[in-house]
């Protein structure tokens, strides 16, 4: 068994590589709901060709929980599914945008949809077919500046104050930022996309630099917040997409960019 402990060594240090942003971006520290005594999920999930045109095998769906809640405007739908990696993902940055930013109380992350059990079209998106994209919304403050968890997405402008009915809310600079840092830093799901206003990324990169973040973490973050070309701009909402995991190819398929620091 002497030929054991090189291939053990090896394994490791590709865990610790592949982890070092993650870990930098959390202060050094790994986050506890990855660990031995972490709920485990069905790892049967797959996600089966492109998110505009897919489908959905063995979809996990994400329930609520102390840090997570759905967005009441689309509950009803119950379009909560996707693959093992995106739940465990929200997961996991839900618990640590409650743990790292404490001002005002502890806020819930609020997920709009992800995928239907089986995948396939949803109305409303073009996306969102095969399990590997879910809708967030932006963590905001009332006008008393405490955590305000919304019935729908709310539109905020550069200055971050809402807009249209909402104008009594401002964007949460810190929760939002501490959101990205985690989903770009993430050492498990991959993030290709997080489609989002440019004058809202603008004010996250600042967020980021003011407090001083790892320059890895905002190196990946500035390339993966992309507001699109056409359509909706996402100033009230963040759209986050994952690329498809190793275990899940040919079958899921993705398209470029293909960000460098994955392999």
């Amino acid at each position: 068994m002497r030929w054991l402990a090189p291939i053990l060594l090896v394994a490791s240090l590709l865990f610790d590589l592949g982890g070092a942003a993650e870990a930098a971006a959390d202060g050094g520290r790994r986050d506890p709901t990855r660990g031995p005594g972490a709920r485990r999920l069905p790892h049967r999930s797959r996600s089966l060709g492109f998110p505009f045109q897919g489908r959905l095998r063995g979809g996990v769906r994400l329930r609520e929980s102390r840090y997570l809640r759905y967005v009441p405007e689309y509950a009803a739908a119950g379009n909560h599914y996707g693959t093992w990696e995106l739940v465990q993902l929200l997961e996991r940055a839900a618990y640590r945008v409650a743990r790292r930013v404490r001002e005002g109380g502890v806020a819930r992350l609020s997920v709009g949809e992800l995928s239907r059990e089986g995948g396939g079209r949803i109305p409303g998106h073009a996306s969102h077919q095969n399990g590997r994209d879910v809708d967030l919304a932006f963590y905001m403050r009332d006008g008393r500046g405490r955590p305000y968890e919304p019935f729908a997405f709310a539109e905020f402008d550069a200055d971050g104050r809402g807009v249209g009915p909402n104008h009594a809310l401002t964007f949460d600079d810190a929760r939002n930022w501490e959101l990205v840092a985690k989903l770009v830093a993430d050492g498990d799901a991959k993030v290709q996309f997080i489609f989002v206003a440019n004058h809202l990324k603008r004010r996250l990169l600042r967020e980021a630099r003011r407090r001083h973040a790892p320059a890895v973490v905002i190196e990946r973050a500035a390339r993966a917040m992309v507001q699109p070309a056409r359509g909706h701009r996402h100033a009230n909402h963040f759209h986050v997409r994952i690329y498809c995991s190793p275990s899940a190819r040919p079958a899921c398929r993705d398209r470029p960019p293909l960000h460098p620091w994955y392999r």
